[in-house]
């Protein structure tokens, strides 16, 4: 299911800009009762169909949310751009030039290293309030060239250049990996080894690809296959105050202990390393409710000190856990004020600006 927070947003910027909301919501085939009904989810299907159809209804593959203008069918010109490309790197560079080409559009940029490479998405974020945007560029720059090499690509970090978002929690689904915010550039972290895949699909598989593409790229599951990845969804089937030992874990994942601690290093992480990000994750949760002292969070996450947990989150988030719950709340406020409006709105005001 997709969660109501990736349905809500692209229909706000929509609304934003005088489309028909209500139009494109029933010619997606959608019951008109769940549109404004948060609490409902789409399935994998039903927001495929409704992402093609805003995109097709608006002309607009960036609904407003980047500086210019991506006219419907802009993504499917890329993808015949860049088919006929040898490697993964090749094609990488030829969309970093296709897109360079569009003046206020985002730009894709690969910074390669060594052993660690990032693929870095730049763009306008006054344009992009709930952050969207760069949410579904992130998942399709990971999926779509994922599908190019016929593999999982391993996805070791995101960045993102902005503050965390009330739904900050779901980004860990979204990714499987470890997210960081307030970071210089929104970037995936991928090793510098899969740049030189071989481009895996044709002319004829992409034909296929594009039926529904790009908006099926979203519902897609992630293909993340690094250990990393693999220690995170292991670590969220368990309470975070009963985290399973290192030799646990390498016994499930069917590896030995220093197999399992060499596999991590290569990916730049540890077991402790993701361990303590799983507790600083469920922390983000926990500062969402007013009610529970930031004391109780830390004791409740097994720092014997609450200064050592303000440290830690601080290095993790950028922020202190009291400022990220004052941002958290007040976004949440605005959010709940912003998805109120539509329902007392007069029926001639969709169509203005």
């Amino acid at each position: 299911m997709i969660p109501r927070e990736f349905v809500d947003a692209p229909l706000r910027a929509l609304e934003r800009r005088g489309v028909d909301i209500k139009r494109l919501w029933r010619e997606a085939g959608l019951p008109e009762a769940l549109l404004y009904d948060h609490q409902h989810s789409l399935n994998s299907q039903q927001y495929t169909r409704l992402m093609g159809t805003l995109w097709r209804g608006a002309d607009d593959e960036f609904m407003g949310l980047a500086e210019a203008r991506s006219r419907f069918g802009t993504f499917s010109m890329m993808c015949k751009a860049i088919i006929s490309c040898s490697t993964l790197e090749h094609a990488l560079h030829r969309a970093q030039r296709f897109y360079a080409l569009f003046d206020g559009a985002p730009t894709l940029r690969l910074e390669k290293g060594r052993r660690l490479s990032k693929l870095i998405i730049e763009h306008d974020l006054s344009y992009d309030p709930d952050h969207f945007l760069s949410e579904s560029l992130l998942a399709i720059w990971h999926r779509f060239p994922s599908w190019l090499v016929d593999q999982g690509i391993p996805l070791l970090n995101v960045g993102c250049s902005y503050p965390p978002p009330p739904h900050a929690a779901l980004y860990q689904s979204l990714f499987a990996t470890p997210v960081s915010f307030n970071q210089a550039n929104t970037f995936l972290q991928i090793p510098s080894r899969v740049l030189a895949l071989p481009i895996a699909q044709t002319p004829t598989s992409l034909q296929a690809f594009l039926h529904h593409s790009p908006a099926d790229i979203l519902a897609r599951p992630n293909p993340h296959q690094s250990t990393t990845g693999k220690l995170r969804r292991l670590f969220r089937q368990h309470p975070v105050d009963a985290l399973p030992s290192l030799t646990e874990v390498a016994r499930t994942l069917r590896v030995s202990g220093a197999t399992l601690r060499r596999r991590l290093h290569d990916e730049q992480t540890s077991y402790q390393q993701l361990k303590d990000e799983r507790r600083l994750e469920e922390a983000c949760v926990m500062l969402r409710h007013p009610d529970i002292s930031i004391h109780t969070i830390a004791e409740c996450l097994g720092y014997t000190e609450a200064s050592t947990f303000h440290r830690a989150f601080r290095k993790w988030q950028g922020m202190t856990p009291g400022d990220y719950r004052q941002q958290t709340l007040d976004h949440a406020a605005d959010l709940a004020a912003a998805v109120a409006l539509p329902r007392h709105r007069p029926a001639t005001s969709e169509h203005q600006p």
